[in-house]
């Protein structure tokens, strides 16, 4: 997978993970732990890198 892209998020747990990529179609690939207290997994999907940036209220 080293040589694809990488969609990375953070999440409080495993379940959250999969989730995201039911409600978003992306494929999760990979759960890393973290050392976050509140964000404890990073969830790693195959693609670009996404954002969920609130641009509601401008810059």
């Amino acid at each position: 997978m080293s040589d694809k892209k990488k969609n990375v998020h953070a999440a409080t747990d495993p379940g959250k993970c999969r989730e995201m990529e039911k409600k978003y179609g992306w494929k999760l690939i990979e759960i890393k732990p973290t050392k976050g207290k509140i964000l404890k997994v990073d969830c790693v999907f195959e693609g670009e890198q996404t954002s969920f940036e609130d641009t509601r209220y401008g810059d």
